[in-house]
C-alpha cells in the first residue's frame, strides 16, 4: 500500500470519534441526482468512513453497501452493510452496481493512482450506472494535519480541477453530466458520472 494512504488510514483510525460527531449534520450534494436511480438500485458507498450518507441513501430506497479503508471509522459508524476494502480492489463483481457514491475519498488518492481507482470504479459499475463524486477542488497535493478534528496527525490530499478530472474519468470509461462547484471550506468539486458502454 502506498504510504500516504497507509498514513491517512492511521489517521482516520485515529480521529474517527471525533470525525463522526463533527460530520454527522452534514447535508451532502448530488442528492438531487441520486433520485434519479430506481428504488432498489444496488449502490456502493465507497470510501464510506463512518456511515454518514448511507442512511440518507437508504431513505431513498436503494440497497447501500459501504467501503472504507479505516477500520476505526467503520467500527464507529456501527452500520451493517459494510466492510473494510481499498479503493484500487474492491471487493465486487465487475459490473454488478448500479451506481457509485465516493464524497471526500478520492481527495486522498496520490494523482499517480487516481486513474487506477477510476479503473476501478468503472470496472464495478454497470454500462449506464452512474458515479457520483465530490472531491476537493484547487490544484496540488500533499500532507494536511487534522487539526478541524483536534489531531496533529496528518491526511494526504490530492486538488482537481473539472477539466482533467472529466478527461480522466473519460479515460477510464465514464462521461461527465452534472458538475457543482461549492467554494465553502476548501472549495468542493461535485460532479454526476455515468458509465458509458453497453452490458456484454
Amino acid at each position: 500500500m502506498a504510504e500516504p494512504l497507509v498514513e491517512t488510514r492511521q489517521t482516520y483510525d485515529a480521529i474517527s470519534a471525533t470525525y463522526f460527531r463533527c460530520t454527522g449534520s452534514f447535508e451532502p450534494p448530488l442528492l438531487s441526482e441520486v433520485d434519479r436511480l430506481a428504488p432498489g438500485s444496488l449502490v456502493a458507498d465507497v470510501g464510506c468512513g463512518p456511515g454518514r450518507d448511507i442512511a440518507s441513501l437508504r431513505a431513498r430506497g436503494l440497497r447501500v453497501v459501504g467501503f472504507d479503508l479505516s477500520l476505526g471509522q467503520l467500527r464507529t459508524g456501527g452500520l451493517a452493510g459494510v466492510a473494510q476494502a481499498d479503493m484500487r480492489f474492491l471487493p465486487v463483481r465487475s459490473g454488478s452496481l448500479d451506481a457509485v457514491w465516493s464524497q471526500a475519498a478520492l481527495l486522498h488518492i496520490p494523482r499517480g493512482l487516481v486513474p487506477v481507482v477510476l479503473g476501478e470504479l468503472a470496472r464495478v459499475v454497470r454500462p449506464g450506472g452512474g458515479l457520483f463524486l465530490t472531491l476537493a477542488e484547487g490544484d496540488g497535493e500533499g500532507w494536511e494535519v487534522a487539526a478541524k478534528y483536534e489531531s496533529d496527525r496528518r491526511r494526504w490530499f490530492t486538488y482537481h480541477r473539472a477539466g482533467p478530472l472529466t478527461a480522466l474519468l473519460a479515460d477510464a470509461g465514464f462521461a461527465v453530466g452534472a458538475i457543482e462547484h461549492n467554494p465553502a471550506g476548501r472549495g468542493w468539486l461535485s460532479l454526476h458520472a455515468r458509465r458509458v458502454g453497453t452490458a456484454q
